[in-house]
């Protein structure tokens, strides 16, 4: 995952953010294994949530480098 993905949120992490929920990578933390500040916004595009993620609680959702959707 890089800056900018777009990641699915695979189990609830904490009440506002839940398994389904989409949000960008906004950083990745430099340690093993690495971490990934989320960005969660509204329909508006105001952020609403920020959160730091394992890779093994969000899959992949959309390459922002490619522009492309993962099936």
């Amino acid at each position: 995952m890089n800056i900018n993905d777009v990641i699915n949120v695979s189990k609830n992490i904490q009440d506002d953010i839940r398994a389904g929920h989409l949000g960008t990578v906004v950083h990745i933390f430099d340690q093993n294994p690495p971490m990934y500040l989320i960005e969660f916004i509204d329909n508006e595009g105001r952020t609403t949530e920020m959160a730091s993620l394992k890779e093994e609680d969000m899959s992949l959702y959309w390459v922002a480098s490619t522009e492309t959707y993962v099936e």
